[in-house]
């Protein structure tokens, strides 16, 4: 990054358009630790809309869109072991991998179980699984406290009031 070559880019004016834990989540899952990691706002952007408005915004509003029509509360916290190994270990990128991974599992479940087409034929077990998956987006909303906490609190909260978003949590950006 040079200045003179005008390829500087301001992290206030990032954090203003984007909003602080869309730059704390490139910084701590696109940025190495240990070793220089190049940086262009393309890749932000990529990073942000696969990573965030299509990630986790989406599986967050599909989940409360689910519990908020079909009456599904969520009780309760969930306690965390707080100790990680790589959260300890300064190795903030594979901490992140690995809640990443834990979306995909959370979407993959509700790929694989449909409880919106459930509903129809067995609402008991529907709404069971979408309990279920409040309380494996409250793990991850936990598991985000120490490097997203912004986004953890508006999750804990959705869950809390088991309410859908009024807006999503990460507006896709063109």
């Amino acid at each position: 990054m040079s200045k003179s070559v005008g390829n500087v880019f301001s992290p206030y004016d990032i954090v203003a358009e984007y909003g602080a834990d869309a730059l704390r989540y490139f910084l701590l899952r696109e940025v190495s630790s240990f070793e220089d990691s190049p940086f262009t706002i393309e890749r932000f952007k990529n990073a942000y809309n696969s990573g965030l408005a299509n990630g986790l915004g989406n599986l967050v509003s599909r989940i409360m869109t689910m519990a908020e029509n079909y009456g599904v509360s969520h009780i309760g916290s969930i306690i965390t072991n707080n100790e990680d190994t790589d959260l300890n270990s300064f190795d903030i990128k594979k901490y992140m991998d690995k809640i990443w991974l834990k979306i995909e599992d959370i979407d993959k479940k509700i790929q694989k179980t449909e409880p919106y087409k459930l509903f129809k034929t067995d609402e008991e077990m529907a709404r069971g699984i979408v309990s279920e998956l409040c309380t494996d987006l409250s793990v991850v909303a936990t598991l985000l406290i120490p490097a997203l906490p912004e986004t953890a609190n508006k999750i804990l909260t959705y869950l809390k009031q088991s309410k859908k978003p009024a807006e999503p949590l990460f507006l896709r950006k063109d």
